[in-house]
């Protein structure tokens, strides 16, 4: 019963972020918003029977926390705070755009992932203005970066997993196929490097597919804040788990290496 109430807790804290957007944004049609909660509802069931089992599934780290908290707080962070960023520059609130624009220099920079993001949007016809556009896609990267090192940082310095005696590296890692032992360590090693790769591509590679999603869900992708708001969560938050996960998969590898097999 506790599982599921943990699970049941988990559920509605997702569902909450997916739909929080709609809610905050302005002039948001009552369509755009139930078709958040279908959305919701479907990922909040994932999550509940995924968290209700007591056999992993599909999830890493779900018997390792705080991993996948982490991973639901990077989230909430992008998702609620481009959707305040997009209503403050309908209602002209200048401290929160004064924050935006801090970001800009350090994001900024010849083909940084936010100049090429914004490149490959320059060649869609918008409505959205460049300046919204960039402020976004700026605070986006801000947010994806800082919460990334952050937390990556707190998994690598401190004593995760907590308690690596119960530890559990199938359970965790269900996805990983299984390997000798004596490979497992390399293995781990060689995939966590790969997820760190292949988050620094993603930040230019995601670009590349707003040709394939802008007729299917526009006509005007960018300059619908709503879609523009998940759109640049997506594109920051891809990259961010996939690094968090290759850095956490190392440190379960050195652990291995470090650990003395009784003979």
């Amino acid at each position: 019963m506790k599982q599921l109430g943990g699970a049941l807790v988990r559920a509605v804290i997702l569902g909450i972020i997916i739909i929080a957007p709609s809610f905050i944004l302005p002039d948001m049609t009552n369509v755009a918003r139930e078709l958040s909660m279908i959305i919701a509802g479907i990922i909040a069931a994932f999550v509940l029977f995924e968290y209700a089992s007591k056999s992993p599934g599909f999830v890493d780290f779900r018997f390792a926390p705080p991993y996948n908290r982490f991973r639901v707080a990077i989230l909430a962070a992008l998702a609620v705070g481009l959707s305040l960023l997009c209503r403050a520059s309908v209602s002209g609130d200048a401290d929160i755009l004064a924050l935006a624009d801090m970001t800009m220099p350090y994001t900024i920079t010849p083909n940084s992932p936010v100049d090429f993001a914004l490149g490959k949007i320059a060649s869609f016809e918008t409505a959205s203005n460049t300046e919204l556009l960039t402020r976004v896609f700026s605070t986006a990267f801000a947010i994806g970066i800082a919460l990334t090192a952050f937390m990556s940082l707190l998994l690598w310095v401190f004593k995760w997993p907590f308690g690596r005696s119960e530890f559990n590296l199938w359970a965790n890692l269900p996805t990983f196929s299984p390997a000798e032992v004596s490979l497992t360590g390399k293995r781990l090693r060689r995939d966590g490097w790969v997820n760190i790769i292949i988050s620094f591509a993603l930040f230019y590679a995601i670009p590349f597919v707003f040709p394939l999603i802008q007729e299917p869900l526009g006509p005007d992708l960018f300059g619908n804040l709503h879609s523009l708001v998940w759109v640049a969560t997506v594109w920051a938050f891809l990259p961010a788990v996939i690094f968090i996960r290759g850095t956490s998969i190392i440190k379960v590898s050195r652990i291995l290496s470090k650990a003395v097999i009784p003979k």
